[in-house]
């Protein structure tokens, strides 16, 4: 039973996985092969076909940089469609403190304000 799953098994799971990896892989060729002759090759020869192509779809693909270390915020946020909410919105935060500064300025400039450091006169 072992030598079935080794000289049939291991085969077809290394097919079976290989030719769906390569069928949605993006690239139309890889290493000037197009898809299909890869394919065949995997169908082909059993263990060096699959093997190729795993070790072809690895090596030629461009490798990611990590996210973010873990504790720090990533440089840019993905852009998202549709709303956004209100303290994540920099422009509207940015708005809402230069509106809030102005209120203050006039009510400093205002005559006859308390917060001014006057003392109201009683009748």
């Amino acid at each position: 039973m072992p030598r079935i799953l080794l000289f049939y098994g291991l085969p077809l799971l290394l097919m079976v996985y290989a030719i769906a990896d390569c069928a949605g892989d993006d690239d139309v060729e890889r290493f000037s092969m197009p898809k299909v002759m890869w394919i065949l090759l995997i169908i082909l020869i059993p263990y060096f076909g699959p093997l190729a192509w795993l070790a072809a779809s690895k090596i030629a693909k461009p490798r990611r940089r990590p996210a973010a270390p873990p504790g720090m915020l990533p440089r840019r946020s993905p852009r998202r469609n549709g709303p956004m909410a209100p303290d994540d919105n920099l422009d509207y935060l940015r708005r809402l403190a230069e509106e809030q500064a102005r209120r203050e300025r006039r009510r400093k400039d205002k005559p006859g304000d308390e917060s001014a450091g006057t003392e109201p006169t009683k009748p």
